[in-house]
């Protein structure tokens, strides 16, 4: 048998020498780059409008998310940087975008589709859409060429190299995480290569879908309207995304689409452009805006000695007292327990556990939850005396949406961590995983 069972670590207290104010809560700030990302981009530091398309068929050397929209805040002058990524507490992360499109030319729509409906219809695995346009869509933003999301100007160029005619050479680019939790490309996740459509497609999984309740999918939304990304900070990798950024004083992100670009064929313009901050005939309520709410828990300050940082009380809870020996929820796992493993003490299916061991075929499968910014360790026993550890175990992670069989599109979904022990096929074997 297989005995599942979990431990948490503590951690020292670490003094911080200065006292921020408490929570951060910024309220529709516009970006400090608001850049097209477009090879044909002729004022990539001025343009006034930025478009999100896409561009299938036959055309070689173009990503296929050929327009794609940069947004970056710098929020060092806002939040404190450098209090390391796991302090940063987020309550919730919204980008706003104006459409800036003269008359009514973008389809709205909200649901994100299965890749393989971008397929040819000819394609094998093709799935039917019977919808007609395609939603916006929010990622992390990639850098390459040597820049960074710190290093990255509002006119830098868009190539990371020698273009050659290779359009997909770009310098910042659409990204989010893959089932080994790695930052990866986007740009061409239905694989338009130009010669093949479909020869590495994957699917994808944004931080946010665009929505508008004043829509329903199928209208047309004309000038003026907005579009507004609730980033899913359900995702531990997602939250985690954040966290970094807040930590290092920048928050980027990539805005992106597979709406097919009507004008390849000589149709009108179906895409929608979006207002930059450069537009000089726009009120400040149409810039592109970033809202957040979230805390820098200050891990020194516990003015009612009850064993936990005021500030992750008051994020919480709303209030001091709570005691790091009790249990908000009554579940016997303590609220310390909880702030150690990056949990949220008042929801008890939240808690740090193992889900399920399997046994495949030529290894042991754990799965267990995982939280934004925490270190892992397994350890295994073959007779309960002896432990052998895992430190930094190899992950990888999965979900319903990313691991989806069929033709499921369930999303959002929960991510959970999977690690394979290779050498405990056939035979007995204990685990445990500490989090600290």
């Amino acid at each position: 048998m297989r005995l599942k069972f979990f431990c948490v670590t503590g951690c020292a207290l670490l003094w911080w020498g200065a006292v921020f104010a408490q929570p951060f809560n910024l309220q529709s700030t516009p970006p400090n780059i608001a850049r097209w990302m477009y090879p044909y981009n002729g004022s990539p530091g001025t343009r006034a409008d930025a478009s999100t398309f896409a561009a299938f068929g036959n055309i070689p050397n173009f990503d296929t998310r050929d327009g794609q929209y940069l947004l970056g805040w710098n929020t060092s002058n806002s939040v404190p940087i450098g209090q390391g990524a796991r302090n940063y507490l987020i309550r919730h992360v919204r980008v706003t975008l104006t459409i800036s499109s003269e008359g009514n030319q973008y389809t709205y729509d909200n649901q994100l589709h299965d890749y393989r409906t971008y397929f040819p219809a000819s394609d094998p695995n093709y799935l039917l859409n019977t919808n007609t346009s395609s939603p916006m869509e929010l990622y992390g933003a990639g850098f390459r060429g040597g820049y960074t999301a710190l290093t990255f100007q509002q006119a830098t160029t868009f190539f990371a190299g020698p273009s050659g005619g290779d359009f997909t050479n770009r310098t910042a680019y659409a990204t989010c995480f893959d089932t080994n939790g790695a930052l990866v490309d986007v740009s061409d996740n239905v694989g338009d290569d130009g010669t093949n459509e479909i020869a590495n497609a994957f699917e994808v999984a944004p931080f946010a879908i665009g929505c508008n309740t004043n829509f329903t999918p199928g209208q047309l939304m004309p000038t003026g309207s907005q579009i507004t990304f609730d980033l899913n900070l359900d995702d531990p990798l997602i939250y985690s995304y954040v966290q970094q950024g807040l930590n290092q004083g920048n928050l980027s992100f990539m805005i992106s689409s597979l709406v097919a670009a009507d004008y390849l064929s000589g149709g009108e313009p179906n895409w929608p452009d979006f207002y930059t901050i450069f537009d000089q005939f726009i009120t400040p309520a149409q810039f592109p805006a970033l809202d957040l709410e979230a805390t820098v828990v200050r891990t020194n300050l516990d003015t009612d000695a009850d064993g936990l940082p005021d500030d992750w009380e008051q994020f919480y809870f709303g209030q001091l007292g709570v005691s790091a020996t009790n249990s908000f929820t009554g579940d016997d796992i303590s609220n310390f327990a909880k702030y150690i493993a990056g949990t949220n003490p008042t929801n008890s299916t939240d808690n740090f556990r193992l889900l399920t061991i399997q046994t495949q075929t030529n290894a042991t499968e754990l799965h267990f939850n995982f939280a934004p910014s925490r270190q892992y360790t397994i350890q295994w026993s073959d007779d309960l005396q002896h432990w052998q550890s895992v430190t930094n175990p190899v992950l990888n992670y999965s979900s319903a949406w990313l691991a989806k069989t069929g033709t499921n599109v369930v999303y959002p979904s929960p991510v959970f961590a999977v690690w394979h022990d290779t050498n405990a096929v056939n035979q007995q074997r204990f685990y445990r995983v500490a989090v600290q």
